[in-house]
């Protein structure tokens, strides 16, 4: 009788040791699926498809450590932003694509301030912290609904990132887009490895009044502005990326503003329109750059 009085202590234990983390408000490690089949726990039709992945993504930020799961293969067609908040993993599949719907009014444009330029995916806040995005195709729909918007002119954003700490952009491919791939500002330990950025509308990677950030292993075919941008950066690293041009576009590495610890080793620079890496109006503090390979630049 006792042997069975403690087998039942114990069993009630475990499942008390089990639940305490979700009482006491720690994070989870669940799972939720987006798909375009039917079988997620949030179902998609090609069609405002930033509705049902903007659900998910509040079920996440509710509960800190989920992963939203976008199945493949599906082409998830967006009309609004989709609003990634702290504590989020979005991941796809090999084969999945968010893309820019048709017929939207204009995003963004000169006069928006940073914070406030609309994009495909945004992180923006006061506390937003610890995020990544990984393993998917962002399609900014420039040549096939958009070719008479202005390229450069702040208009539809892929990715606008404000007041984050903690980012990992991770095997993400950027296409076709209409400004800047990935603007982010006043943010802090920024991560960004084996992306691709091919014909943006302008810079690949804008980095504005950022402290730590990392941009390695990736490749830019650069349309209208930069590969990378560090305007007013401490410690920041561009290494072993590779900058080349679709036919026009500027530098593969900008510098601008107060710069501080900053390094850019590995990179090969080949066929640009504007000198591999170029310097504008600098307050410059251990710049080192060292072991770049340049070909074909102006």
């Amino acid at each position: 009788m006792l042997k069975k009085q403690l087998g039942a202590l114990f069993l009630a234990t475990c499942l008390i040791l089990t639940t305490l983390p979700t009482v006491l408000g720690g994070s989870s490690t669940q799972v939720i699926t987006v798909a375009g089949d039917g079988s997620g726990n949030y179902n998609c039709d090609g069609k405002d498809d930033h509705v049902q992945i903007n659900q998910a993504l509040e079920y996440a930020a509710k509960n800190p450590g989920t992963t939203v799961h976008l199945k493949g293969p599906f082409t998830y067609v967006i009309g609004d932003s989709l609003l990634i908040g702290s504590k989020t993993i979005l991941e796809g599949e090999s084969d999945v694509k968010i893309k820019l719907a048709s017929g939207l009014p204009v995003w963004g444009g000169h006069d928006s301030s940073i914070v406030n330029k609309k994009a495909m995916l945004m992180i923006r806040g006061s506390s937003a912290n610890d995020i990544t995005i990984k393993n998917l195709t962002v399609d900014g729909s420039q040549s096939d609904y958009y070719p008479k918007v202005k390229l450069g002119t702040s208009c539809y954003n892929m990715a606008t990132i404000v007041n984050c700490n903690g980012l990992t952009v991770k095997d993400v491919t950027f296409q076709n887009g209409c400004n800047d791939a990935m603007l982010i500002s006043n943010s802090s330990n920024i991560l960004i490895d084996t992306v691709t950025v091919n014909k943006c509308g302008h810079d690949g990677v804008y980095a504005y009044h950022v402290t730590g950030i990392t941009v390695k292993n990736s490749k830019f075919i650069n349309r209208t502005n930069s590969s990378v941008r560090f305007d007013s950066v401490t410690n920041g690293v561009m290494k072993n990326n590779e900058c080349t041009t679709s036919g026009g576009g500027y530098a593969g590495l900008e510098l601008q503003g107060t710069l501080k610890n900053i390094e850019a080793s590995g990179n090969y620079f080949h066929d640009l329109s504007a000198p591999a890496i170029v310097h504008l109006n600098t307050k410059e503090t251990s710049v080192n750059i060292h072991d770049n390979r340049i070909e074909n630049c102006a």
